[in-house]
This record gives structure tokens, C-alpha cells and sequence, in this order.
């Protein structure tokens, strides 16, 4: 492999993370509200995620998933229904009046395995990366090239993606941030809960509209 080629998965896998969309909010809101430690919990469960994605188009599951839209469809609207119960579940709770977990204390903040779990599903039920792994991906990543280097185009492409959330999670968790933050604690889950619970109904309004059109 070139290094031009590092470079532009590099940089491809940058700008995926860079671009808003479900990963994003979800590492801000929990860093935001629960720390830097549970960022970076939720950060690995995504980054686990997107190993399985990246796995699955260098294996050339993608290109069969693509083939199959039914198939496609389910996960697209899998993915947004998880997006409205995350959002629906935090709606509930401020509804019934349980406290944020900043403002109660460590003991009811986001379990570890919890956090993790969270960007598990969200990063693999994400229509955003499901899309690029079965439209833009193959275009920058031949075959033949993820035949010979299938683990060095992995390497790249995931340490550009990365280094922005892991950048994301170190600012975003700043001490004085967060401490300013805290005063908006209520506002902040109220916007982040609104934010999850639109963007799985926009994805879900896309489908059946593109479905509708069939």
C-alpha cells in the first residue's frame, strides 16, 4: 500500500467521524453528562462496532447485504428504532422525575458495561456508517487491495476515525466544561433525548417514503 492510500483511508476515516450523526451524539451526551471515563467506555463499545463493519465489507458482506434491500431496509429502520427508544427512555425518566446522573451522584450514573453496550448497538445498528460501508467504502478500497492488505486498510481507516472521537471525548470532558455545564444538566438531556428520538423518526419517514417510491 502506498502511502497516499494510508493517507486517504486515514483521512476518510476521519471525516466519517467527523460528520454529525448518531456515534457523535450519543459520545457527547454521555461525556457530557457522565465524564471522560464512560466517554471512552462508550467510545470502545463503537469502536467494537465499527471493527464488525469494517470486517464485514473487507469479507464483502456488505456488497451482499446491498443486494438484498429488504434486508438493507430492516437494519436502516433496526437502527432507527434503537435511536427513538434511547432517546424515548431518557423522555420517560425525566417525565417521572428520576434525577440525572451528574446530579445524583456516581452511584446512578452509566454502568461501564452499560456505556460500552450503548455504542455497541448504536455504532452497529447506525444507518450513517451502514450506508458509507455499502456506497463510499468500496470506492476507496478496492478489492484487490483488501485482498492483499486487509488488516493495514483496517489500521488506517480506524485510526483516523478514532483520533476524532477520542479528541471529541477529551474536550468534551473537560473538568471546567462539564462543571459548567451542570447547571443545564436538565436542559441538556431534554435536547439530547429530543435529538435521538428525530433523527431515528427522520431515518424512519426517509424509508418508508424511498419505499412508498418502489
Amino acid at each position: 500500500m502506498t502511502d497516499s492510500t494510508a493517507l486517504t483511508l486515514f483521512a476518510l476515516g476521519l471525516a466519517l467521524a467527523a460528520s454529525p450523526g448518531p456515534d457523535s451524539l450519543l459520545i457527547v451526551r454521555n461525556t457530557l453528562v457522565e465524564g471522560r471515563r464512560i466517554g471512552f467506555l462508550t467510545l470502545l463499545g463503537n469502536r467494537i462496532g465499527l471493527c464488525a463493519h469494517v470486517a464485514a465489507a473487507i469479507a464483502g458482506l456488505s456488497v451482499a447485504l446491498h443486494n438484498s434491500p429488504g434486508l438493507y431496509l430492516g437494519v436502516r429502520l433496526l437502527g432507527a428504532v434503537y435511536l427513538v427508544y434511547l432517546g424515548a427512555s431518557k423522555l420517560v425518566a425525566r417525565a417521572k422525575g428520576t434525577p440525572s446522573s451528574a446530579a445524583a451522584g456516581p452511584e446512578v450514573g452509566l454502568a461501564a458495561a452499560a456505556a460500552v453496550r450503548q455504542g455497541l448497538l448504536n455504532n452497529l445498528l447506525n444507518p450513517k456508517v451502514s450506508l458509507f460501508f455499502l456506497s463510499l467504502f468500496p470506492q476507496f478500497a478496492a478489492g484487490e487491495l483488501l485482498s492483499r492488505s486487509p488488516v493495514t486498510v483496517a489500521a488506517c481507516f480506524l485510526a483516523g476515525n478514532t483520533l476524532w472521537y477520542g479528541l471529541l471525548v477529551l474536550v468534551v470532558g473537560l473538568p471546567g466544561l462539564r462543571e459548567r455545564m451542570r447547571r443545564f444538566q436538565a436542559v441538556i438531556d431534554f435536547v439530547f433525548a429530543v435529538g435521538f428520538v428525530a433523527l431515528g423518526g427522520v431515518i424512519v419517514i426517509e424509508e418508508l417514503a424511498a419505499l412508498g417510491r418502489r
